[in-house]
């Protein structure tokens, strides 16, 4: 949810107005017993959301879902020797599962309802995905500073259970998180790919490789950050997919968001993107992609291009300056695939301020040789879509614990290097 709620304090500023935000209580635990979502109309067999469900079938066209990752690159040809590997096409999600309220203390931005989670969960299990990303994902380092004794939360037993994000993304996948909170989470499907380092089905829970913060760390939720620090949570972070189309490497975006009207964040963030992109932002470190290698770079950006004017009123944005420099120029090896209107112009990803214009800060963007198209799913903005936890029959309850970010699906095929 770290976006861009500073343009509400500008403009409410400007009309002498003022913000209040409010949550709900937790009423899966009420007389409806909301916990038991999960039994009414089987719902893991979520069916027909947009028929996202469809994107399944285009995994390994020559070995179907189970088939074995190199099945594209090890077909002998008639004398003896092999083919060279055939484009493969993968689908791919990425979604911000935080939210705004602050209710309950104990879970700050984060999924509290056990029945939500569940929910949310059996969406994305029946999208499947090739590659899922998840940011701001329950942590340990959360559930584990109290004692939950409410089994409609989602630390009760925290440390009993699966981890939330191996619980959200579900069985059939490597699943690595970040190394400094453990909220910024990574699956990858086994019959996809590997994981370099992790052994497949593995959940490592510090496996994704993330550079250190470029500027000294600072608590977001608690209000300590400024333009000299970094926001602790926030993370770039990446892994190595060995696939049959050749090493895909997969960067995981959720850099430093805005502060307030007044602290951008931006000089944190412009340095988190130029750690993806340059070597040397921490002293020693090498950037994240290579010359060369093929990547997928998505997630939650906090980069809006859309609202540059509203959000550089006072001091220039870096970050934005950035991704221009590397991504979509006439020479740039980068292409983002956010989806668009027939007019150009992006679809807002999250419902935060959506009143401003179009807050776009959740990112595609891959090497120019991975092609394909993506979807916003959102009830408002890109046609004959809806939002993923539409379905969840309480949502009315939610306030503003619901979801605020909308998820992207993608469909792409990645074509071997040149040999």
């Amino acid at each position: 949810m770290r976006d861009f709620r500073f343009i509400i304090l500008v403009v409410f500023t400007w009309l002498g107005g003022a913000v209040t935000l409010s949550g709900c209580d937790d009423t899966s635990s009420n007389a409806n017993n909301v916990n038991n979502v999960n039994n009414i109309n089987n719902i893991n067999n979520v069916n027909n959301i947009n028929n996202i469900n469809n994107i399944n079938n285009v995994n390994n066209q020559d070995g179907g879902p189970d088939g074995d990752v190199t099945d594209a690159g090890d077909d002998a040809d008639a004398d003896g020797g092999t083919v060279d590997p055939t484009p493969v096409p993968f689908t791919v999600l990425t979604y911000n599962v935080g939210h705004g309220d602050a209710e309950y203390p104990n879970y700050p931005l984060r999924l509290w309802s056990q029945s939500y989670e569940d929910y949310v969960g059996s969406v994305i299990r029946q999208m499947a995905p090739d590659i899922v990303v998840l940011q701001e994902v329950l942590s340990g380092k959360t559930c584990e500073i109290f004692n939950e004794i409410d089994p409609n939360k989602t630390c009760y037993e925290w440390d009993t259970r699966l981890r939330p994000a191996m619980r959200l993304i579900g069985p059939g996948y490597s699943v690595v998180c970040d190394q400094r909170e453990q909220v910024e989470c990574i699956g990858v499907k086994i019959a996809f790919g590997t994981i370099d380092g992790v052994e497949p089905g593995a959940y490592v829970e510090t496996g994704a490789h993330t550079p250190a913060l470029p500027l000294p760390g600072c608590n977001w939720a608690a209000g300590e950050c400024d333009n000299d620090r970094c926001d602790d949570e926030s993370t770039v972070s990446d892994v190595l997919v060995h696939t049959a189309a050749g090493p895909l490497r997969v960067v995981h975006m959720h850099p430093s968001a805005q502060v307030s009207a007044f602290v951008s964040g931006d000089p944190c963030r412009a340095r988190q993107l130029r750690q993806v992109f340059e070597n040397g932002i921490v002293p020693g470190d090498v950037s994240m992609v290579r010359p060369g290698e093929q990547a997928l770079i998505l997630g939650d950006w906090n980069v809006g291009l859309e609202v540059y004017g509203v959000r550089t009123m006072f001091g220039p944005s870096e970050a934005d300056d950035v991704w221009y420099q590397y991504i979509g120029c006439p020479t740039c090896v980068f292409t983002d695939l956010d989806p668009r209107d027939g007019g150009g112009q992006r679809y807002s990803t999250t419902s935060a301020n959506a009143w401003v214009g179009i807050v776009a800060i959740d990112h595609v963007v891959t090497t120019n040789e991975i092609t394909g198209s993506c979807v916003v799913h959102d009830d408002d903005g890109m046609p004959n879509t809806t939002r993923l936890d539409s379905g969840y029959p309480y949502l009315n309850q939610l306030g503003d614990s619901r979801i605020d970010h909308y998820g992207i699906s993608c469909e792409m095929t990645i074509f071997p290097p040149a040999r």
